[in-house]
């Protein structure tokens, strides 16, 4: 079997001390470490167990029940304290990105006190976080290159609430890094808590991938140093 390409390899150590790190802060509930799987030819796919159940979020279900069947099965590669999943894949042609799928699924509903009386009244860090939750607002940053149509269907978009269309251009693909710095400093910094600034520092880049007419649109810039 062929070597892996050094991007792949890259963003699997990314990801790790990403998890790590936020198991130690205690943001990270429960996790699937990446896996770097052989896919065929030159193809390797940085992913988790439990990857073939991402299939669900495409079908005609309510938010609760893809939800909880994502959080049942397992499919994700973190479930941070609140209950959010948060799920990274990544597909390479040596060392070419062809496909990317960052994903955020807040949990629709709080945990019941009934299962965690401890941690709403002693758990300051639990109550800081989930006190300020409303509604359940899952995002995704999606890179295909194969797929790509100038304006409608940027390469690397950004999809808010599953909406179906809702494709907002993205300077570039992100990496792990950017990604759960997202997520952690929009959704889940706090005043007495931040998980950011002690974050792994970032290992890589990925260049620019929107066009000439996409940046006359609204997008996001992603920083490249």
């Amino acid at each position: 079997m062929m070597k892996p390409p050094k991007k792949a390899e890259t963003i699997k150590h990314d990801l790790e001390g990403l998890l790590t790190s936020m198991i130690e802060r205690g943001i990270a509930d429960d996790q699937n470490f990446p896996v770097l799987r052989f896919a065929s030819n030159n193809v390797w796919e940085v992913t988790f167990a439990g990857a073939e159940h991402v299939s669900i979020a495409m079908g005609n279900i309510d938010y609760e029940t893809l939800y909880k069947e994502l959080s049942e099965k397992r499919s994700y590669t973190a479930k941070l304290i609140d209950g959010g999943l948060l799920q990274l894949m990544y597909r390479f042609e040596g060392e070419r990105l062809l496909q990317n799928r960052l994903a955020y699924y807040p949990s629709p509903e709080l945990r019941p006190f009934q299962e965690e009386p401890e941690s709403y009244l002693y758990d300051e860090l639990f109550l800081d976080i989930v006190s300020r939750r409303i509604v359940p607002f899952p995002l995704r940053f999606d890179f295909d290159e194969t797929a790509a149509r100038d304006v409608v269907h940027p390469m690397s978009h950004l999809t808010l609430g599953d909406v179906k269309g809702c494709r907002i251009p993205v300077s570039a693909p992100l990496t792990p890094r950017w990604f759960v710095d997202f997520v952690l400093r929009n959704f889940y910094l706090t005043d007495r808590y931040d998980f950011v600034s002690k974050l792994p520092n970032h290992r890589m880049y990925f260049d620019s991938t929107i066009t000439v007419n996409e940046r006359r649109l609204i997008h996001i810039v992603i920083p490249t140093i």
